[in-house]
């Protein structure tokens, strides 16, 4: 556990406390949010085809297609499963079909037991179109630090790597120089940080800059490097964060950095930077009012934000269509973004106000172990076990807070999420779903909402694992699987 003085907890006060004291609460210090998946994933001598083991859940941007991560590094997929989106060679599997593993190839790897998956990430445009091959793919990090992409095309360089010898129904390595330690990706990007801190970026660039690549419409075929020096990454849903080094003021290479997509006031996400200038950038750009968050521990480079070894003050930064999230250390909540469609978990005062980022205080002042941002909606979990939910239901549905079940009613500020308990190890979410890792290894997911409107067409919402018994529901609320093992 890291120690920080009082002092770093009353920086916190002063930088979201410049208006709307009220709204600021800092509970005290506390260990800060520790990457989940990481700490629950190993290698054994080969990945497993029947689950015997501890599913964690995964964020990715990919609409309708679930994923886990399996503790021995296979990956688990079901939902919409077209495009090549299973991995195993072929274009489409059924979505009644069973999950599918996907298995990283071998060849090159020379550490003692098969290559193995530790990250995930995945992309369709805008979180929502689930099924146009020209904007979804995934990723995976494999131990040796190789990215792997499969389940797209090459139209919008989403793939990052050409289709032979290894097509796009298949894992095939993405070309980057040097040893990859962390991968995200917005909805349309991928990212990856080196071990030495250099920044790649591929994919939809959305004509705003999403890739960061320096115009609006920039995309390269292949990874691009936009940044050096970078201690870690984040991503939203139109833009991505780099920490370069502990702010000063007076250093205008240190902070927090940001590209991509910005509205002033409070349209959609807002400005990601926290400034609310609307103004988008196409190049990596300071911000003025996230760059004190790197407060302490962030002048090593290539980091994953939130791990054992980061001792940034930064522990997390993510975003969803309505807002964004940012972490500080400590587990404490900031948010900011379109309150007014339920994006920051506060009441709606106005756009200026709404687009400022401020603390947010969790139930019980729970801190936070980790944020899983859906499309529309944001799930926390708490240092105490507890899942907390806030954002908009209206469209996609989410979970009744009291009842498990599918509700429309928005959830202003932060709900428990009262039948998941107390026991929840870790939490993900994918377009309109939400999912949850309980500590006995049962398996919760929920949702199903997606551009067609409110369904469950793909089955990514289960309650099976052996054999996918589709839900009659449109929607569906708390659906626990008990995969063979658990």
């Amino acid at each position: 556990m890291r120690a920080r003085t009082g002092a770093r907890v009353t920086g916190l006060v002063g930088l979201v406390a410049v208006t709307l004291a009220a709204l600021v609460v800092v509970p005290p210090t506390s260990a800060a949010y520790r990457d989940t998946a990481q700490a629950e994933t190993s290698a054994v001598q080969s990945p497993l085809i029947t689950q015997a083991t501890r599913l964690t859940p995964t964020n990715t941007y990919l609409a309708n297609t679930a994923t886990a991560l399996q503790s021995d590094g296979t990956l688990w997929v079901w939902g919409f499963r077209g495009n090549g989106l299973s991995g195993t060679g072929t274009l489409t599997v059924p979505s009644a079909a069973a999950p599918t593993p996907v298995i990283l190839p071998n060849t090159g790897y020379t550490g003692a037991n098969r290559r193995y998956i530790v990250r995930v990430a995945g992309t369709s445009l805008d979180d929502y179109y689930p099924t146009d091959i020209n904007y979804t793919g995934l990723a995976a990090l494999s131990d040796d630090g190789v990215v792997y992409t499969w389940g797209g095309s090459s139209t919008n360089n989403v793939m990052g790597r050409p289709s032979s010898p290894i097509p796009y129904t298949q894992p095939g390595p993405v070309s980057i120089p040097g040893t990859v330690v962390d991968l995200r990706s917005s909805s349309g990007v991928f990212m990856a940080l080196t071990s030495t801190g250099d920044l790649y970026t591929w994919g939809y660039a959305q004509a705003r800059g999403i890739t960061g690549q320096g115009t609006p419409t920039a995309s390269s075929p292949t990874p691009s490097l936009i940044m050096s020096g970078v201690h870690s990454i984040g991503a939203g849903m139109w833009n991505g964060w780099a920490i370069r080094g502990d702010f000063n003021a007076s250093d205008s290479t240190t902070g927090v950095f940001w590209w991509g997509w910005a509205n002033a006031g409070s349209s959609y996400a807002s400005d990601p930077s926290g400034d609310n200038l609307g103004v988008n950038r196409n190049a990596p750009f300071r911000s003025t009012t996230l760059s004190p968050f790197a407060q302490a521990g962030c002048d090593t480079v290539g980091v994953v934000m939130g791990s054992a070894g980061d001792t940034c003050t930064i522990t997390s930064l993510t975003g969803h269509y309505f807002g964004n999230q940012l972490v500080f250390d400590g587990g404490h909540l900031v948010t900011w973004g379109d309150a007014n469609n339920q994006g920051t978990g506060r009441a709606y005062v106005s756009g200026p106000v709404s687009a400022q980022p401020i603390a947010l205080t969790l139930p019980n002042n729970d801190t936070v172990a980790a944020v899983a941002p859906s499309q529309d909606y944001v799930q926390v979990l708490g240092a105490s076990g507890q899942v907390y939910v806030y954002g908009r239901y209206s469209f996609g549905r989410g979970p009744d807070p009291t009842l498990g079940t599918p509700s429309t009613t928005n959830l202003v500020t932060p709900a428990q999420i009262v039948p998941l308990g107390s026991t929840v190890t870790a939490i993900g979410a994918f377009g309109y779903s939400g999912t949850a890792l309980n500590a006995d290894g049962s398996y919760v997911n929920w949702g199903g909402g997606t551009a067609g409107g409110n369904n469950n067409t793909y089955s990514s919402i289960i309650n099976s694992w052996a054999t996918n018994n589709t839900p009659t529901n449109a929607v569906q609320g708390l659906t626990t699987m008990i995969p063979p093992g658990a």
